[in-house]
């Protein structure tokens, strides 16, 4: 599969980034491959060592892996509940931040294992959870990727990232054809509440 134009931007704001900076973000709009660019990335990467997926969510972790199967014939281990991906052979690593976030988890790993780690839902990354996991590998480089950089907490996801890499916006998504235009369409609708 061949990256979209936007999506090579993506990449190549993302590896330029990382020549002065440790943190950087990537934000896409919902639908526009934000898994795709990540996993490229990860793929690149694994030229300077072992390069870790976090995610929350199950399907966000089966997810990644598949896209990184297909996409650079990649295989990953998994960093959840009982499976670990200490001694195997896989470059690439996809783990769930609950697991991931325990002391006694973290204490397995040295603090450089992995060079690179790619946090998927980024907007998540303030979190306790998170800022455990990234505070351990802190030598790594960092990707988040999100579509909505925008917290609830009104918290700013600058606090942790140093700079944003790129950000594609839904608008230009929808006038370059890459996403469907958006119709709204009311209902009158007469309930007593």
């Amino acid at each position: 599969m061949e990256l979209r134009p936007y999506q090579v931007e993506a990449k190549n704001a993302i590896f330029a980034e990382w020549e002065n900076k440790d943190k950087t973000l990537l934000v896409l709009p919902t639908g526009c491959g934000k898994t795709i660019v990540f996993a490229d990335v990860a793929k690149d990467r694994v030229n300077n060592g072992k390069v870790l997926i976090l995610a929350h969510r199950e399907e966000l972790l089966t997810q990644a892996s598949d896209k990184i199967k297909k996409l650079c014939g990649l295989d990953c281990a998994m960093e959840k509940a009982e499976k670990t991906s200490i001694g195997a052979d896989e470059p690439i690593t996809v783990g769930s931040v609950q697991t991931m976030m325990t002391e006694k988890r973290l204490s397995i790993f040295s603090p450089d294992y992995f060079k690179t780690v790619i946090v998927d839902e980024a907007h998540h990354a303030l979190a306790v959870s998170y800022q455990n996991v990234l505070r351990h590998f802190d030598k790594a480089k960092v990707l988040g990727v999100t579509a909505t950089p925008d917290r609830g907490d009104m918290q700013e996801l600058g606090e942790y990232f140093e700079s944003l890499a790129y950000e594609y916006s839904l608008r230009d998504a929808v006038n370059q054809g890459y996403l469907s235009k958006i119709r709204v369409q009311t209902m009158p609708l007469e309930i007593d509440m």
